[in-house]
């Protein structure tokens, strides 16, 4: 039998929430100190510290973590620091794959950018969209994708941000655009969910961002990824960095499914969800066949209970 590669996925925006991997943070050492590393570079760029922000003690974990410039460094870090802690247990990644923000967490990970380089492309990223874009919105529906294109109401009002599976896709738009799809599809009985995010990215909703962060992302200068990253935006293997490459990831659609695809054909594949929702790892589960050789795993979920990412506790 063809032995699995190993594919540390990346997700996005979307994926944060208030109190994630505390008890990662409490006991998992290596997790701790990459993140208490990642934080302090993160407090000199936006003045703030990402670790008091997301465990603090006053707020709820059912409140929406949409502030986009702490969510936007914490997506990172906390993936980052989710990585060092699986290397440092002999987990490495044959392939790397991201999707949106994800796709920075892979530029770091893959060493074609430094950790504090990402840190200031998304300081400067929340920056320049709080200067120049309206609130905005993301909506996960749960319906066929087609469904977009054959109501009017949709298409007319919102842009399509992702595939995710047969039966799930998310729509991005100005906020009373999305205020008003989610309306009407809640009154069609659909079943929908807001991301928390204050943007809406993928869409025309930040293109009055896009001179300001192109001009910025010009000035980096990724090197050449030193483990192959498969991009959710290009669907395809990265060779080397565009100039243009972390602006369309902001701004075109996921291609989620699309991209799972082609990865499958290269099979069979161990997909590891290196996030705190494990979200990337539910859609595998509604993508890959019956027959499918491959299988998926998150490392961490709202619901896991493990004190340390020691593999005999997720890698089951």
């Amino acid at each position: 039998m063809t032995q699995r590669k190993t594919i540390f996925m990346y997700p996005g925006q979307g994926c944060q929430y208030f109190h994630m991997c505390k008890t990662l943070f409490v006991h998992d050492p290596v997790f701790r100190d990459s993140l208490k590393r990642l934080d302090r570079w993160v407090e000199a760029e936006i003045g703030g510290s990402i670790i008091e922000y997301v465990f603090n003690d006053q707020v709820s974990a059912l409140i929406p973590f949409d502030t986009t410039l702490y969510s936007n460094q914490a997506v990172f870090c906390f993936e980052y620091a989710l990585t060092q802690s699986l290397l440092s247990r002999g987990i490495y990644p044959d392939v790397l794959l991201g999707a949106s923000l994800g796709e920075v967490v892979c530029a770091a990970v893959s060493g074609a950018l430094s950790p504090r380089e990402c840190i200031d492309l998304l300081a400067v990223s929340s920056r320049v969209l709080a200067r120049t874009c309206e609130r905005g919105g993301m909506l996960s529906v749960f319906a066929p994708p087609a469904l977009f294109d054959e109501d009017r109401l949709l298409h007319e009002n919102c842009e399509m941000a992702s595939v995710s599976f047969d039966r799930h896709f998310v729509i991005a738009g100005k906020s009373t655009s999305i205020e008003r799809v989610e309306a009407y599809l809640k009154a069609g009985n659909h079943i929908t969910s807001r991301l928390p995010v204050e943007y809406g990215f993928h869409s025309s909703a930040i293109d009055p961002a896009r001179s300001a962060l192109r001009e910025h992302y010009g000035n980096s200068a990724p090197g050449h990824p030193l483990v192959p990253v498969f991009s959710c935006q290009k669907k395809a293997i990265i060779r080397a960095y565009e100039a243009d490459h972390f602006d369309a990831v902001l701004r075109e659609p996921i291609h989620f499914k699309e991209t799972l695809a082609i990865l499958e054909q290269e099979g069979p594949n161990l997909y590891v969800d290196v996030s705190p929702s494990g979200t990337l790892s539910t859609y595998c589960k509604y993508i890959l066949d019956p027959g499918s050789a491959s299988r998926t795993v998150p490392v961490y979920t709202p619901f896991s209970k493990h004190r340390t990412l020691d593999p005999a506790l997720w890698l089951l």
